[in-house]
């Protein structure tokens, strides 16, 4: 969800021109790479992109993390191309796996985040994907597959599936109520859109993030807006399973908390976690997104009561030792897919047909 923020509300008539400005520069982009005036590389290990066309949390890394346990199930290793937003890296490429020693406090959240609930995988970190491609060619013999975290705009290196994510405000019929959260083909700086809808059309398949009880009054508005691109769309929701501490050995029962979220969407984190737990919040610490821990201490530590964050806002705040006393957890969370449309195939049947074939040739 990439709610609109308040002066482009206020200022969205003088947006508007510079948006199509904006969609005729994103358009004259990729001509540029169809042209070959820009170069791309083509992998030979096989690629597949999870993007988005808007700037929102449209749970691109749950999905990656799905991915990687489908993949590895069917004993595929593979390896996550990671821009790495907001961190100092040491060097480039920077490569992560199971024997990194590397304290994540200093990393981008995102990478370790995957990395510890995917020990099997490698995280190769590098602005350019492309060249985060060609070490994997080079060095990493046993990668067989290559997933493009955020890629869709990324046109240096060529992929051979576009998963594009959406959110179910990219989507919602269009009206005065929802004018702050309705997002369909409103490009940046009025919106919140990367392209133009015609970007679409490089789509392999649309998920969207969706809880299953608002799938039914979407679903009419999403056939309207999708079907012309002639992809199957598979709807999923992000599941709270368990809560874990994160400097105890076991989840004591808690009675009240304070909710720490350092995401792009806090609210969607709040209301799903006040679900899971049965219980509203009692506080609330909101960072931006990929926010320092550090310099979020002092409201952590005075909270008089638990608090619970999200995997990725743990990833970091177990590295901060004036924490390691206190009494922190994080909601695990999982994507579980509960609908389609557009297609006859389930989303692991779709993955069997079209994806393994890559790898069983």
């Amino acid at each position: 969800m990439a709610q609109k923020h308040t002066a482009q509300i206020i200022l969205f008539p003088l947006l508007l021109p510079l948006s199509y400005i904006f969609g005729l520069l994103a358009r004259l982009r990729l001509l540029l790479y169809r042209l070959r005036i820009k170069k791309s590389h083509k992998a030979k290990i096989p690629c597949i992109c999870v993007g988005n066309i808007s700037w929102g949390g449209t749970g691109k890394s749950p999905v990656i993390d799905y991915l990687l346990k489908y993949l590895h199930g069917h004993g595929i290793s593979s390896a996550v191309l990671t821009r790495g937003y907001g961190a100092k890296l040491p060097g480039l490429p920077l490569v992560l796996d199971k024997n990194s020693k590397s304290d994540t406090l200093n990393l981008p959240d995102e990478p370790c985040m995957l990395l510890q609930k995917n020990p099997f995988a490698t995280i190769i970190i590098d602005p350019k994907r492309a060249e985060g491609a060609q070490f994997a060619e080079k060095n990493l013999s046993h990668i067989q597959s290559l997933l493009m975290d955020d890629g869709f705009q990324h046109f240096g290196l060529e992929r051979d599936f576009n998963f594009v994510l959406l959110d179910k405000d990219d989507l919602s019929p269009f009206s005065l109520q929802t004018f702050r959260t309705n997002n369909w083909n409103t490009l940046i700086p009025a919106g919140s859109w990367r392209e133009p809808k015609s970007a679409l059309n490089r789509a392999d398949a649309f998920l969207l993030k969706c809880p299953k009880n608002e799938w039914e009054k979407l679903q009419n508005n999403a056939a309207a807006k999708l079907v012309p691109f002639g992809k199957p769309l598979f709807v999923f929701e992000i599941v709270p399973e368990k809560l874990v501490p994160i400097f105890r050995s076991e989840a004591k029962p808690i009675t009240r908390y304070t909710l720490l979220a350092g995401i792009g969407n806090p609210e969607q984190f709040r209301r799903s976690t006040e679900n899971f737990l049965g219980m509203p919040c009692s506080g609330r610490i909101y960072l931006p997104d990929h926010a320092d821990m550090q310099k979020a201490l002092p409201r952590i530590l005075s909270a008089d009561m638990p608090v619970v964050c999200t995997e990725k806002d743990a990833v970091k705040l177990k590295n901060i030792p004036e924490l390691s006393g206190r009494e922190l957890y994080y909601t695990q969370t999982s994507v579980r897919f509960h609908s389609c449309a557009f297609s006859s195939q389930e989303f692991n049947s779709w993955l069997d047909t079209n994806i393994l074939t890559k790898f069983n040739r």
